[in-house]
This record gives structure tokens, C-alpha cells and sequence, in this order.
């Protein structure tokens, strides 16, 4: 059944999705009605959406009725693959579906810009959705709106660095009890906000790579349920990394194959630049909120976070590596003697070997300390 351009897959329409998107044209709408059975159908799998042929919308009515259920099959469901860097105008749109079962849920290549909504994946055997590699093109600045991923056989969303997946955004975003992580980025601008991650078997958001990278306004609660030391978020050379106005919770309201009756830390960064962690709620952590190694220029902010039942760090941010640990701009106290200042003016508190101890600012390539006096 087509009407004004609105191809509706069920009965008394397409039989297909795949029949439906072939007799496609440009501008029209692939709707999956409440009627839809796959497997009924004889839908085949994997579903190709070649947005290179044609610009065509893949929707459904409302997630909980129009379903994909590809449980019969082991094969990816939906494969899409974009324009490339071609035709930026042009953009896959898939929203309001949910797809249950299956291999992988949803594998997308060559596709920048591209926009998903309200898209739900149940029980995939693999990853919920795969950011892949292309020989053409890139997949950066996409979009992801209300996406869900629950109980999944490997992550909620994955990333592959080769696609180039800069610019991709998670907005209020689900991920909930998957065998793998809930969020792997491997991008520049990358950014989760808002949203869920939670449950998880592996981290909740792991960030590897890339730079300025943004987890903000995040409910991350009881991940690495499968892991010996059980990290909530974890992040390697991603310089310029901000996690801000997030709330951690160190609880295993499920149980964990660990043997640890907390989730040990909320967050671990390994080797970053200029990372910034500031106004973030944080309970019941067993090792602490915090740990930092071979960092340089974090910022703790050490005021802003609220915790209960937490310590703020799980490792001494001056020790293990790291260089020039601040709060709020100032170097914590360290000994500043054998450490340059990052500008012109760089301030910070020196505790020195020789027992010298005070405020300092660094000033044409020196530390000048300014006289303690105890009150």
C-alpha cells in the first residue's frame, strides 16, 4: 500500500521492508505497521538500506508495536550504508522501531550526518549498533536520540576507529544490562548527554583515543558486572576529556560475576591531557570515585562533587605518574621544584623536600613562592 509517497510494510501493504524500500522513490516514507511479522513475511536478513541509491525514510508507529524480530537468525538486521562524504545533504533517517534478536542490530557505514530516533534493540546476539569502516567514506556527526540497547550479546553502541566516528552525539540515550560495555567511543567530539548506562557487563562508557570528548548529565550505576575490577567509566589518550554533573552509583542491584560487593571505581583515565572531572554526584564506591595515571593538567575540581560513601580518590592524583594536578585551575600541593608551570602565571601550593612550603606562581620560567604564614 503506498499512500502520498507512505509505503506501509503489513497487512494489507508491502509484505516486506525489503520489498517496501525497493519500490521506494526519493522523499518517500518506509512505515512498519503494528501488523508487521518478519518472520511471517519471510523478511531476509540482513535488511539493506543503500542511501546511495535513494533518500528514504525507515520509520515505525511507536517502538513497543512496530518490531523487527529477527530472533530466527543470527544475521546482522539492519546493514545501512550512507551517501559518504559526497553528498552531506543527504542522510539515512531510521526512527521509532524496534528490533529484537538477531545478530548485529544495526551496522552503519559511509554515513555522516546521520540521524536515529527512538530506536530500541532487544536481545541482539552482538552489538546493538556498530559505527563501521567503509572504504569510501567516514561516518561522523551523527545523531542518536532516545536509542535503547537492552540485554544485548555484546555493547550498546560501538565505534570503530577507522569509520571516523568524530561528532557523534548520544542524546538521552539507554543502555542497560548488555553482555559488553554500554558506550565505546572512539572518536573527537564525541559526546553522551544525558541518558543511562547501567548494568552492563563491561564498562559503562569507555572513551579511547580522540580528543574532547564530553560525558555530561549521565545516570551510570553498577557496570563491569563481568569484569575482576569493576571500573564504571574508563578513558585512554583522550585529551580534553570533560565529565561533568553526572551521578555514579557503585551498587550491584543485579548481582555481578565479580567477586566485589561495590563497584570498586566510577571513574579510571590512563594517559590524558587537560581532563576535567567536576560536579558529580558519586555513592558507594569501594576503591574511591577517582583514579588518574600518567595524566597531565587534570582538573579534580576538588569542591564541586558530592559523595557518599565514596572516598574523591581512589589513587593520590599527585603520585602515579601524573603532572601538574589541579582543582579549579590550582596545582594541588606537590613539589613544584622539579616541575615547569603550562603558562605564563601558572599558580599552585609547593611542599617542598627542603621543608619550603607555600603559594606559587611561575613567572619567566620560575616558581616564585610566596611566605606561609601559620595561623
Amino acid at each position: 500500500m503506498d499512500i502520498g509517497g507512505r509505503l506501509v510494510v503489513g497487512d494489507d501493504g508491502y509484505t516486506t521492508i525489503a520489498d517496501a524500500w525497493d519500490a521506494a522513490a526519493d522523499g518517500d516514507t518506509v512505515y512498519v505497521h503494528s501488523s508487521y511479522d518478519a518472520s511471517a513475511a519471510g523478511e531476509s536478513f540482513p535488511i539493506e538500506l543503500d542511501c546511495r541509491e535513494k533518500q528514504v525514510t525507515l520509520t515505525g508507529g511507536h517502538p513497543s508495536a512496530s518490531v523487527i524480530d529477527a530472533g530466527s537468525t543470527d544475521e546482522t538486521v539492519l546493514e545501512i550504508v550512507g551517501a559518504g562524504n559526497g553528498d552531506y545533504q543527504n542522510n539515512p533517517i531510521v526512527k521509532d522501531l524496534k528490533i529484537v534478536g538477531g545478530g548485529l542490530g544495526l551496522r552503519l557505514r559511509a554515513a555522516p550526518f546521520a540521524s536515529f530516533q527512538n530506536l530500541v534493540f532487544y536481545q541482539t546476539g552482538s552489538h546493538a549498533v556498530l559505527i563501521d569502516s567503509h572504504p569510501d567514506s567516514g561516518t561522523f556527526g551523527t545523531n542518536w536520540y532516545n536509542l535503547q540497547a537492552w540485554n544485548c550479546g555484546g555493547d550498546g553502541i560501538r565505534m570503530v576507529r577507522s569509520a571516523e566516528p568524530h561528532g557523534t552525539t548520544l542524546w538521552g540515550c539507554r543502555f542497560t544490562a548488555n553482555r559488553g560495555a554500554g558506550v565505546r567511543f572512539r572518536g573527537t567530539t564525541c559526546k553522551m548527554i544525558g541518558g543511562t548506562s547501567q548494568l552492563n557487563y563491561d564498562y559503562g562508557v569507555e572513551s579511547r583515543g580522540g580528543y574532547a570528548n564530553q560525558i555530561s548529565g549521565a545516570y551510570i550505576e553498577g557496570n563491569a558486572r563481568g569484569n575482576d575490577f569493576p571500573v564504571e567509566l574508563y578513558a585512554r589518550h583522550t585529551d580534553g576529556l570533560t565529565i561533568e554533573s553526572c551521578y555514579f552509583h557503585g551498587i550491584n542491584p543485579r548481582g555481578a560475576n565479580h567477586n566485589h560487593d561495590r563497584v570498586q571505581r566510577a571513574v579510571n583515565v590512563h594517559d590524558c591531557e587537560k581532563l576535567s572531572v567536576r560536579d558529580c554526584v558519586a555513592r558507594r564506591y569501594g576503591d574511591g570515585f577517582l583514579a588518574t595515571f600518567g595524566c597531565t593538567d587534570v582538573d579534580v575540581h576538588v569542591s564541586s562533587h558530592h559523595l557518599e560513601e565514596a572516598d574523591l580518590f581512589a589513587r593520590d592524583p599527585t603520585a602515579n605518574g601524573n603532572a601538574r594536578a589541579r582543582s579549579d585551575g590550582v596545582i594541588l600541593p606537590t613539589d613544584l621544584s622539579a616541575i615547569d608551570g603550562a603558562y605564563e602565571y601558572d599558580h599552585g601550593y609547593h611542599i617542598g623536600s627542603d621543608g619550603t612550603e607555600g603559594y606559587a606562581i611561575w613567572r619567566n620560567d620560575s616558581w616564585r613562592l610566596s611566605e606561609t604564614v601559620l595561623l
